[in-house]
């Protein structure tokens, strides 16, 4: 009879222990407390619930969290930044980047201090206050705090269009000194330099933070003289830290006699100006011929630099100085200018070298074909041009596929 007892008093006592841990829930508990648990363990955050210090308290912002705690005398506290990630535009599979910075000993006092004298923990959540109101934009701030017995749960929704209620100044004393003792906008700043330069990011509110993709566009040219070539092109926003906002280009027709034309592009934007219907850029091209003239053999260099402007309406002009070299030397005006139809998705160029009796010129249009998030290949371009240079007349045709 003994040992069934002595079997069923441990269960018993650890069934105690399991039932004195559960704490209470205090708060938003419908929507709020659902969705922070599981973003919690995707922070790898404390578990207040079943915590045993003496206090817990934890404020988010947008792609922050802070967190403080005090078990017996001692304080500490800790910044997690985090932000949301999708590498490419339009792509609906995210990660959730973060970082985490411990506060110093005095740094978690300051901010045990400033939690402790700011009547945050005896208010309830806003939907508890009379007068707050509710909205789809803006901001809101979670609090939690806990201690050995109870654990709330508390939201504020966009203080600052409360119409200074006692009880949202308190919330927004609270930020201030938070966000003023701690540099959090520094810190949130250098977080997000640190981050790759590459996809879009989203800190949790309504904005996103996009880069230009870095693009490799690699194709077929050909001409009807010169029927064999390749292209191959690459773009950059960013190349690892760096800023690029660059490109270069590679142009190869050549046939099975010896005739060949080799046009290299080098170009950098926004030098000057960076803004939505305004921005400048600056190419270097250089080419170089043998053509079949008349039954002769001609060699033929080109060194041409430009200066331009992307305008209003997806229209940019450029400038520039023609150098012709080899057997000719000559330098002459350059002038270019290309326009973009975002409709039928289609692009076209017109750039010509005025010398003293010649001019050459060089018409393109292109048609793009775009593709979704589903395939590898991003776009495909179809392009013609015509060109007129030293009376050497030629048909281009293109087929580019961007990657």
């Amino acid at each position: 009879m003994k040992k069934p007892h002595i079997t069923i008093i441990p269960f018993l006592l650890l069934f105690q222990t399991m039932f004195s841990q559960t704490k209470e829930i205090k708060g938003d508990t419908v929507y709020w407390y659902k969705r922070n648990i599981e973003f919690q363990k995707t922070l790898d955050l404390k578990d207040f619930e079943k915590s045993q210090d003496e206090f817990n308290f934890r404020f988010w912002n947008h792609g922050q969290v802070i967190e403080i705690s005090k078990d017996s005398s001692e304080i500490s506290g800790s910044i997690v930044n985090y932000i949301y990630h999708t590498k490419k535009p339009n792509k609906s599979q995210r990660e959730t980047l973060t970082s985490k910075t411990l506060l110093t000993s005095q740094q978690s006092k300051n901010i045990y201090d400033i939690v402790k004298n700011s009547k945050i923990l005896e208010l309830p959540s806003d939907e508890n206050i009379e007068k707050w109101s509710q909205g789809m934009d803006g901001i809101t701030y979670i609090i939690e705090h806990s201690d050995k017995k109870s654990y709330w749960l508390k939201t504020y929704w966009t203080p600052t269009s409360q119409d200074t209620i006692p009880e949202a100044i308190i919330v927004l004393d609270l930020v201030k000194k938070l966000s003023d003792t701690l540099n959090l906008k520094d810190v949130y700043n250098s977080f997000k330099k640190s981050l790759p330069k590459k996809g879009c990011y989203n800190s949790g509110g309504m904005v996103n933070m996009c880069y230009l993709s870095n693009s490799f566009e690699l194709g077929y040219s050909g001409a009807t003289k010169l029927p064999l070539g390749f292209f191959s092109s690459y773009s950059a926003t960013y190349i690892g830290e760096t800023k690029i906002n660059g490109s270069a280009s590679l142009q190869y027709n050549f046939d099975n006699n010896g005739f060949h034309h080799l046009n290299l592009q080098i170009a950098k934007w926004n030098i000057f100006y960076k803004n939505s219907s305004l921005s400048d850029y600056i190419a270097y091209n250089y080419q170089n011929r043998i053509l079949d003239l008349n039954d002769i053999k001609n060699e033929f260099e080109n060194h041409q630099l430009k200066y331009g402007l992307n305008l209003k309406k997806n229209f940019s002009i450029g400038v520039g100085l023609d150098y012709l070299s080899k057997n000719y030397d000559k330098i002459g005006g350059l002038l270019h200018a290309s326009k973009w139809f975002s409709e039928p998705k289609i692009s076209t160029t017109f750039s010509t070298s005025i010398f003293d009796s010649r001019i050459n010129y060089k018409a393109e249009i292109f048609k793009d074909i775009n593709f979704n998030n589903a395939f590898l290949v991003n776009r495909i371009s179809l392009g013609v041009a015509y060109e007129d240079f030293m009376e050497y007349k030629d048909l281009y045709f293109s087929f580019r596929v961007l990657i």
